[in-house]
């Protein structure tokens, strides 16, 4: 008989009556599922935010699955690893291509908890050491080695005594790791986000201190990706996130589409230990055909789809639609990608069985917190019906929908200039929340997309990746204002926290908060009403890349008649130029020879090349700029790096310029190359900027001018010596062009970056007045 054709009391009975009993389960029986939809025997329908534990990524039901089951079944299901197999050489090839640069060699397994258990032994046979340190929180199985890792005590406890040196320390404490790791601790084991632990994310700086720390002094860093690998946190890998690559990586649950397998990632330091030899490990299921089928079948599903960005996407989504929430049942709300935690004031389980009740199907993390882990291919409308559902069982009311519109209006000024900055605020803060280096802008430009739509703009995210947004839908042949900010930075993290009326977060400064002023300032403006002259926000992608990517994609896109580029200017003051920039890599090789000897060395050479660059700056600015940092050729040293193998020795090094106004490169390129070509220094040139500056006389100046007279501030125009999208933009666009936003540019990319709140404020009451006078003009 089919499951299927089974009724719902048979099934429960059936497996009540011959289960081991160790599971507790919930009072339904699930016999069909299709991508991110369940149904019960009875027919009823429920949207899975459970995935199998995060095992079903790819969703359920997918034919290119089946047919590959089908397929391998009919030829081979298995094969142990006495001999070669063609579908396993595949899927190790696959496992070396998509996992972090520098794992090229896999163990396969069956299960997480086995990855972990190999993950261990490989470790202590590696290193022949035997302390391993794991964390508060962490759950990495319930085999008796992966158990000992585990945190949670009646987990381990009715089965103590387990493996000895193993010790927990608090997790995203990195002093508390650094008097732990001994030169007997063999490995860290560690999740980048504690998922059963009550979805906990890593800090940056933690994980990549830990690296830093195991590197140092011989341990290896194991990273736990069973569940957050494959897509789940909106990256193929979480390690992605943090920019590591572990010495062992743990990896299973969605790896083969709900097939079970597991993979044990091994770096250089586990293979080139001479320890992993014959025999010191093994699985009689592990690397099986059928697995390695399936697994390739998710693998091309993962990357045609675009799964691990789909769920960046949504994630984001999810998360800022959960943090509007304001319940007193909910306490925060956390996480990464498609993996989210909810921490409640209450016991979570009666929430879990009510949401059952009312079709969504939900895990727990912890006794309070409530964990959402949906398939990467729940749908936009799935997504949102789910999230309607928990906020309704949370007897949570959107914020948005907290005050009536009514209540807006019969609210007394001052309350509603309260709303605003709060709202404000709250933008900021998420946008710090989300991770936008160079490249990596796409959770954030689809985040604003849709906050520009609340907002009542119009938005979408174009070709290059540039969040857009206007205050008309289309314009034709009017020449708008353009509001050209970007959304990247530089990496590094910031804890993200208020205090003293600051908020703390990489990009506070540079260019988040200068970017959320301009949407906030447009959104008054249109709710003053529709200005005559559209207004058109860019949030460009790569401005701190060489490329500035996303200014030349929409250069000749608009001829606006203002420009205002979205830099930290500070809210008192307005920027009318920026220096130029050019790089210069330099490389030079030569076969090596005794230090002794009269040859100069590459690095000698490369570092007489810098000397001669630096004295020409020097005399130059005698002759040019007197004391004018803005009129000053300014050459910095920024990289040099030496190696050598015993035949020959190289030396890379990079040089930036910052270049004043009317400076000639052609004459400067030609001089670097002739000094090159003494010592056989080979030059590359990129990232070539000019100088651009514009007048405190033009009606855009005169515009900030008067409305910061307007708030009692006197006006301050300043010239800098970086750059910025000014200088993409301003020779094609005019020179009614400014740099305008809050903040203090000295704390850019530093560990100290934050925006004076009050500040923050003021600059969007600033830039409103300034929209109002230009666009009626």
């Amino acid at each position: 008989m089919l499951s299927s054709e089974i009724e719902m009391d048979s099934i429960i009975e059936l497996e009540t009556t011959y289960t081991s009993g160790v599971y507790g389960k919930r009072d339904v029986a699930i016999v069909r599922g299709q991508g991110a939809l369940l149904w019960d025997a009875d027919g009823r329908e429920f949207i899975d935010c459970a995935a199998g534990h995060g095992v079903a990524n790819i969703g359920h039901g997918r034919p290119e699955i089946a047919a590959a089951l089908a397929a391998q079944a009919q030829r081979l299901i298995t094969c142990p690893e006495i001999v070669y197999n063609d579908v396993r050489a595949q899927l190790l090839r696959r496992l070396a291509e998509i996992t972090p640069a520098g794992l090229e060699h896999f163990f396969l397994c069956n299960s997480g908890t086995e990855a972990v258990e190999g993950a261990l032994k490989f470790a202590r046979l590696a290193t022949g050491r035997t302390g391993i340190i794991a964390t508060l929180r962490g759950f990495h199985g319930r085999t008796m080695g992966a158990l000992s890792a585990t945190w949670e005590k009646h987990y381990r406890e009715p089965f103590a005594p387990l493996i000895p040196d193993v010790r927990h320390i608090r997790y995203n404490d990195l002093a508390v790791a650094e008097d732990a790791i001994t030169e007997d601790t063999a490995a860290v084991l560690i999740e980048l986000v504690q998922a059963e632990g009550g979805v906990h994310v890593g800090q940056e700086a933690y994980i990549q201190g830990l690296a830093r720390l195991c590197q140092e002094r011989g341990a290896l860093l194991i990273v736990d990706e069973v569940q957050t690998g494959f897509g789940r946190t909106g990256t193929l890998f979480a390690c992605e996130h943090y920019g590591i690559t572990p010495d062992i990586l743990c990896m299973a649950k969605s790896l083969a589409g709900g097939v079970p397998i597991g993979a044990i990632g091994l770096g250089p330091r586990v293979m080139e230990s001479g320890r992993i030899v014959k025999g010191s490990h093994g699985s009689t299921f592990g690397g099986n055909p059928l697995a390695c089928a399936s697994a390739l079948a998710t693998l091309d599903i993962l990357e045609r789809e675009a799964l691990p960005e789909r769920a960046a996407r949504l994630g984001v989504h999810a998360l800022e639609r959960l943090r509007a929430l304001h319940s007193p049942l909910i306490r925060e709300v956390r996480g990464c990608g498609l993996l989210i935690g909810i921490e409640l004031t209450k016991r979570v389980q009666p929430y879990l069985e009510a949401l059952l009740q009312r079709g969504i199907l939900a895990l727990p993390a912890g006794a309070n917190v409530l964990r959402l882990l949906p398939p990467l291919v729940i749908t936009a409308e799935q997504l949102d019906r789910a999230l309607d559902i928990i906020a309704e069982v949370l007897a949570a009311v959107p914020q948005s929908e907290a005050r009536s519109s009514s209540m807006r209006e019969a609210a007394a000024p001052e309350e509603q200039d309260d709303h605003a900055n709060n709202s404000a605020v709250t933008l900021l803060h998420n946008m710090l929340t989300i991770t936008s280096l160079s490249g990596q802008e796409g959770a954030l430009a689809y985040y604003l997309a849709e906050q520009a739509r609340q907002l009542g703009l119009f938005s979408y995210v174009d070709e290059a990746g540039n969040f857009i947004a206007s205050t008309h839908e289309g314009f034709g042949e009017q020449e708008p204002i353009v509001l050209l900010g970007h959304m990247d930075t530089v990496p590094g993290t910031v804890p993200i926290r208020i205090e003293d009326g600051r908020l703390y977060g990489r990009g506070a400064v540079d260019a988040k908060g200068p970017l959320a002023t301009f949407i906030q300032a447009t959104a008054l403006l249109v709710r003053a009403g529709r200005p005559q002259r559209p207004v058109v926000i860019v949030g460009a992608v790569e401005e701190e890349s060489a490329t500035s990517r996303g200014a030349r994609a929409v250069l000749n896109r608009y001829r606006p008649v203002a420009c205002i580029i979205g830099e930290p200017s500070g809210s008192q003051a307005v920027t009318i130029g920026y220096k130029g920039r050019l790089l210069i890599d330099g490389f030079v090789c030569q076969p090596s020879s005794h230090s002794a000897g009269p040859q100069r060395s590459c690095n000698e050479l490369a570092v007489a090349f810098w000397e001669r660059v630096r004295q020409h700056a020097e005399l130059w600015n005698s002759e040019h700029a007197g004391t004018s940092a803005f009129a000053a050729l300014q050459p910095s040293l920024r990289q040099i790096q030496s190696a050598h193998d015993g035949l020959e020795e190289r030396t890379t090094f990079v040089i930036g310029y910052r270049l004043p106004p009317d400076f000639s490169t052609a004459e400067l390129r030609v001089q670097l190359q002739d000094w090159a070509a003494e010592d056989q220094i080979q030059l590359t040139f990129s990232g070539e900027e000019v100088a651009y500056q514009s007048t405190r006389t033009t009606s855009l100046a005169r515009a900030f001018n008067a409305a910061l007279r307007a708030t009692g501030q006197p006006p301050t125009f300043k010239y800098k010596t970086g750059t910025s999208d000014m200088n993409v933009v301003g020779p094609l666009w005019g020179n009614n062009i400014v740099a305008y936003g809050p903040g203090d540019s000295r704390l850019d990319h530093t560990p100290d970056e934050h925006i004076q709140l009050a500040e923050y404020t003021h600059a969007i009451t600033v830039l409103e007045h300034v929209l109002h006078t230009v666009t009626a003009l």
